[in-house]
């Protein structure tokens, strides 16, 4: 989607901030890269803030597709840096920006190649939204309209690891979480958690034709449902570690990432990982997985760890991010608060 920008002229903008994002990947290896993809990341912004905060923004310029895409890999270069605030930056200019958008362009440059590339980004930082929110449980940058555009498939994007219809769940439950104390009797809000496990159950009951078809997006989609249901459960019911289904599921997420490590697949891994770990039962974690060749047990937090240890390389995510908030979380500090920026450690 990428590759046909580089064959035409006048895109050193999206050049630059794909070899700076690069680079920075190359550095977690290779920490010689690192003021090489500091010194490209430094040009691609400063290109890239030239473009949108020039007094005259031109049509040209809102509807070049470079533009978010460039914002998407800067984005990507800031949580694989730091993880911080600094992501944030790039999605809330990104939902700005594609607004306007969406404003000026035709219905015919949305089929094109470099059109698809545009929605792609979009798709990114909207999807990235919904994920980081689970976490830090902030006011949405992107709002459900996106979800539920009609011009949304019900098929599985698998960059994602799930349906536009399960991100507009996760959608749900992140917003009714955030405003069940806001204005809302008891009742109501049983009323609202009832109809919402109404439609988590049906989206995560239907079987599309991609994951008939490819085991390993299956398998991967499989586990995106199941670590919704643990999140479903645990905010919006109040379920914790010890509650017998949380437990059965967060062994079954586990087990599976693990499958899919040893295949050398780690694509969209990180949140179910995560939702896994953060709702592991401390006081039923000695044998959780059992090493056949060995004849040894590994428990749940050994296992978090050995996975986290073997995804490095294998996904764009911040891996040693991810490793330091859940060993803090398993340190006892604040596992059942939510709304601490834990989001940035995602990427999918």
């Amino acid at each position: 989607m990428v590759a046909p920008l580089f064959t035409h002229a006048g895109q050193d903008l999206l050049v630059q901030s794909v070899l700076a994002f690069s680079a920075r990947h190359r550095s977690i290896t290779d920490p010689s890269w690192t003021r090489t993809a500091m010194k490209m990341k430094g040009k691609a912004l400063t290109g890239l803030l030239q473009r949108i905060r020039s007094p005259d923004v031109t049509a040209d310029v809102i509807l070049d597709p470079q533009v978010p895409a460039t914002m998407m890999f800067l984005c990507l270069y800031e949580i694989l840096d730091n993880g911080d605030y600094r992501w944030v930056f790039h999605l809330r200019a990104s939902q700005d920006f594609m607004r306007k958008r969406q404003q000026l362009a035709l219905p015919s440059s949305k089929n094109s190649a470099f059109g698809s590339l545009a929605a792609f980004s979009e798709r990114y930082f909207a999807f990235q939204d919904v994920i980081s929110r689970t976490a830090c449980g902030n006011s949405p940058i992107f709002g459900l309209e996106y979800w539920q555009r009609p011009d949304h498939t019900e098929d599985i994007d698998a960059w994602m690891g799930c349906s536009p219809a399960m991100a507009s769940v996760i959608f749900k439950i992140t917003e009714l979480a955030r405003t069940r104390t806001r204005d809302m009797s008891q009742g109501e809000y049983e009323i609202q958690v009832e109809e919402l496990d109404r439609e988590l159950t049906l989206v995560s009951s239907n079987i599309t034709v991609v994951e008939a078809m490819d085991e390993n997006v299956r398998r991967c989609v499989d586990l995106k449902k199941t670590s919704v249901q643990i999140y479903f459960h645990c905010l919006l019911r109040d379920a914790d570690p010890s509650t017998p289904q949380v437990s059965q599921l967060v062994i079954k997420v586990l087990h599976s990432i693990h499958g899919l490590i040893q295949q050398g697949s780690a694509a969209g891994l990180l949140f179910p990982l995560f939702v896994a770990a953060v709702e592991l039962d401390p006081l039923n974690d000695d044998k959780i997985f059992a090493h056949r060749d060995q004849g040894t047990f590994l428990s749940g937090r050994q296992l978090v760890l050995e996975t986290l240890d073997a995804m490095i390389g294998l996904t764009l995510a911040n891996v040693e991010r991810t490793k330091a908030v859940i060993l803090k979380m398993r340190k006892g500090k604040n596992v059942r608060k939510r709304g601490m920026s834990y989001g940035s450690v995602y990427v999918y």
